[in-house]
Order: C-alpha cells, then structure tokens, then sequence
C-alpha cells in the first residue's frame, strides 16, 4: 500500500512541491521567527497559518524565497498575521516586469495599525471613519476637533472621504482627513499592488488605514514600543531578502524603493502620472525604507495637543 504521506506530497519533475519548499524554509526558520515574535503570538500558531495563508495563493509559492520569509519575518517582528479574515497584513504577489522575477510586496492591514497603535499603550482613543455624502461633518485643524453626525434615519449617500484622529492618555490629539479622490491617488501613487490587492477588495479599510498613517506620524513614539514606527515604514514595501542577526535579533531588509513604476503606469491609465520630475524627487529613508510622502498632502496644517 502506498503511504499516506508520500500520497499527500505532490512532486513535480522528481523536486519537492512548492509547498514543501516553504514549509521546510519557514521551519528552517523556526528559531529565528521565535526570536522576531512578540510573547503573546505563539511560533507554532505563526507557522501554522502563515503555511495556511501562503498555499492558498499559487502566486505567492512562485515568489523568490528570499522575498516571502524576508516579508513573513516583517510580519513576524510586527506580530501581526498576514492573509486571513483578521485583516492585519497582507503578503502579496509582486512581478518586476523588468527582471520577470516574483517578490513580495508587505501592506498592512487597517486592523494591524490599530492594533500596533493599541499595543502601544499611549492612546486612549484612536480611530477611523467613513464620512458619507449626507453626514454631518467638518474639521479644524486648527484645535483638531470633528464633528461628525451620521445620518439616523433615511439614506447616508456615498463615502466621499475618509478620517482617523487620536487622542493620548496625557490628552494630546490630531487628527486628518482626505477625501475619497485623494484615497484613491494615494493609494496608487504609493501600492504597486493597488489594481490587485486589498485597495481593490476592501478600499474602504485601506483608505481608513492611509488616514492613520497620516495622522500617526505626528503622534508622540513609544520608545519601548517600536513596532509602530516600524509598520508605518515598512508598509507598501517590496522585499527582496532579509538578514536575521541571530546576536541582536535585528532584521536587515533588502528594499525595492521604486514606487509605481512606468509599465504599471501605462497598463493602468487611472494611474497617478508621475513626471520624470516628480519620479526623481521621490525621498527613500534608506534606514527605515520609508517613502516620505510629505510632498503628497500639502496642507500646512501645524499638529495640536503636545503643548496644550
């Protein structure tokens, strides 16, 4: 009879499956991915439905492994599951139309950033809306107040922007808006994946997550806590490989820094055109990865609360 477990293991051309191929170097990776996770999040818990999430996309078994344990490593460190229903990270399919080689591109999910954000332990209110187009709503970013008064009863009409605010423990607060025309220009102006990805599946949660984002680089950092301003850095990011040093527990990434590029921009004419000018001026924190996108929202707007 022929045994069970060699029925299950799919070759191809005498070489172990894909499947096979990640799951040995994820475990060959057991020890550094302990190391990366936080107390709370369980290895084998991490192990189990990052297998799960990744041999449910054939696309991301085809990306360079470097890549997908460099981008599952980010994860990891940040303590967020990627690809499932929780919406806490995305590990997605990445083609280098120049190369013709497969990478990973690492987003975070909504409810991975306000999960960092609580993990942090400052904030006594933070959040994002919806506003739609009957709502009652308007903002100064002057005192950093919202009012916001959704309909009760008849039809909300359509979002037609988006907000996050924050509020910590020792009352500091901001906030941010952008409309939904502005969500949509962010989104592919900084996500190669955004014709593809959660921006195309959940748009409303992602476009939640970029006011976040916005509104977060204002808010004080926890030293202690630096996964924040680690997923707000790595997020949108195109791994190539990763470097695990096994005496600090540091990972060092390999980073595709190219935002959009030209081919994407001529297959998809909705697009944000770039000028070569612009494409140029493009600032890279070649530290933390970051693509510093102050140039995007020009309003001059100066943060309140700290000095309250």
């Amino acid at each position: 009879m022929t045994n069970a477990k060699q029925a299950l293991s799919k070759k191809t051309n005498g070489k172990p499956a894909p499947q096979d191929n990640v799951r040995n170097l994820l475990m060959s990776m057991k020890g550094e991915i302990k190391n990366a996770l936080p107390q709370y999040l369980p290895t084998e818990k991490f192990i189990r439905t990052s297998l799960t999430a990744i041999n449910s996309n054939p696309k991301l078994l085809a990306c360079s492994p470097q890549s997908l344990i460099a981008a599952v490593m980010n994860s990891a460190q940040l303590g967020l599951e990627f690809n499932t229903p929780l919406g806490e990270a995305y590990l997605i399919p990445y083609e280098n139309k120049k190369t013709g080689i497969t990478t990973v591109n690492f987003q975070i999910g909504y409810q991975g950033l306000l999960k960092l954000a609580h993990n942090t332990g400052q904030f006594k209110r933070i959040t994002a809306k919806e506003v739609h187009d009957n709502d009652k709503f308007s903002i100064d970013y002057g005192t950093g107040e919202i009012v916001h008064k959704p309909v009760i009863r008849g039809e909300s009409g359509e979002v037609i922007g988006y907000y996050a605010v924050y509020e910590t423990k020792e009352g500091g607060r901001d906030s941010f808006y952008m409309s939904k025309e502005d969500a949509e220009n962010y989104g592919r102006t900084f996500s190669k994946s955004y014709s593809s990805g959660p921006w195309t599946s959940n748009f409303d949660a992602m476009a939640k997550k970029s006011c976040l984002i916005q509104v977060l680089k204002y808010a004080p950092k926890a030293i202690d806590k630096p996964e924040l301003g680690q997923a707000i850095a790595f997020d949108n990011q195109v791994f190539k490989a990763s470097v695990f040093d096994k005496e600090t527990g540091g990972i060092t990434y390999d980073i595709d820094y190219e935002v959009v590029s030209e081919e994407e921009k001529a297959k998809d004419p909705k697009t944000l055109q770039v000028s070569d000018d612009d494409s140029k001026s493009k600032k890279v924190d070649k530290d933390t990865g970051e693509i510093l996108e102050d140039d995007f929202f020009s309003d001059d707007f100066v943060p309140v609360g700290e000095n309250e």
